[in-house]
């Protein structure tokens, strides 16, 4: 009996040993031609590791993302910036109630005050933005888009541009959707139009087309130089892996300086239009700032985005111009719809009209009262 275990032990070690060789060889002719092809620098990066996110106020930023090797964005070009030294700027950080702010002089390429410019905070629909550059960049306006299962991506108590499934219409008329009425629903026609677009993969699935979507938005922020920045979804409905800092915001926002038409888009207080499918549209621009029925409006204010989320509180990218200046002010999570106006005001008149500054910030209870369709 003890000859015959020892027997049984011999085959047993002689078995496993051959399963582990077996399943050497067999992992190497898996996976080796992977390893020798290498990376190909024309590839789109993936996902940055959970460990490469920044701590993000309100969230926790751990999370399920693959390490992978992307180039860093020392190794890229990016938007450089000169920063102010005037120590007098008659602007101090108690005088706004958003947590994250800067403005900036595009005719110099100063930012001329900054608040927390590089904390990582969560974009909402400023996220929209780049959204319009990366389809800008692939695709021309008159390209045509239809509206198909993508959109059953939406979130509940999405904003939007009440665009259906089978819908068709141009980029050009989708851009309008998604700038003025922030339409969650336009974001992902053109993120899933594009992808699919860019790929040359016209059956690729809903899912797999906004991931592929957001690696596009993802490698145009890393070329901007936005290195605090991660990008999951077309609209920016909120993701504890998706967010940016206010100084990149203004990167991402001076990439559209490429595309005109984007400006005029932003500035429009409407868009009335039939769409190629014959369904006709009014979509009103929600940047208070432009559209002079209300008591934010700026005269010289010329753009851009809003945002709003519970988490990201009320955001906005906004720009203006008057007498040869040309600015652009970046606010990240005000408590309120006004104090995201007013501080954008505020940024402006510390250049263009001083006198009108206010210390500190305020805001009445009528003001924090908003209907839904303004939170965008």
């Amino acid at each position: 009996m003890k000859q015959y275990n020892q027997f049984n032990n011999q085959n047993k070690k002689a078995s496993e040993k051959a399963f582990t060789i077996g399943f050497i060889v067999i992992f190497a002719l898996c996976f080796l031609p992977f390893a020798l092809k290498g990376t190909n620098k024309n590839d789109i990066p993936s996902e940055p590791a959970a460990a490469d996110h920044p701590e993000v106020s309100g969230g926790d930023i751990s999370g399920p993302y693959a390490a992978d090797d992307i180039p860093t964005v020392h190794e890229l070009p990016g938007i450089k910036f000169n920063y102010s030294k005037d120590t007098d700027f008659p602007l101090s950080d108690d005088m706004l109630m958003s947590e994250a702010a800067l403005l900036y002089d595009k005719d110099t390429n100063t930012i001329l005050y900054s608040k927390n410019a590089d904390k990582a905070l969560y974009p909402a629909s400023t996220t929209k933005i780049m959204t319009a550059y990366v389809a800008l960049k692939h695709l021309s306006p008159d390209h045509e888009l239809k509206a198909g299962t993508e959109l059953t991506l939406l979130q509940p108590e999405s904003s939007l541009a009440y665009l259906k499934q089978g819908s068709i219409l141009t980029l050009e008329d989708a851009l309008y959707a998604l700038m003025l009425p922030s339409g969650n629903d336009a974001a992902y026609i053109i993120a899933a139009n594009t992808a699919r677009a860019v790929s040359g993969e016209p059956d690729m699935n809903d899912a797999d087309a906004i991931k592929y979507f957001s690696r596009l938005m993802n490698a145009e922020a890393m070329m901007a130089g936005a290195n605090r920045t991660h990008f999951c979804v077309p609209d920016g409905y909120h993701d504890p892996f998706h967010y940016t800092t206010a100084e990149d915001l203004l990167r991402i926002s001076l990439k559209t300086d490429e595309y005109p038409l984007l400006s005029e888009i932003v500035l429009a207080p409407y868009r009335e239009t039939k769409i190629i499918s014959g369904e006709a549209f009014f979509w009103s621009n929600g940047n208070c700032l432009v559209v002079n029925d209300n008591g934010y409006y700026l005269p010289y204010a010329t753009g851009f985005k809003t945002g709003f989320t519970d988490e990201a509180g009320y955001c906005m990218v906004a720009t203006a111009s008057k007498d040869n200046r040309n600015l652009i002010a970046v606010t990240m999570n005000s408590p309120t719809l006004a104090g995201r106006y007013t501080d954008a005001a505020k940024l402006f008149y510390s250049v263009l009209e001083p006198e009108k500054l206010i210390e500190p910030a305020e805001t009445t209870a009528a003001q924090t009262a908003v209907p839904l369709e303004e939170q965008n």
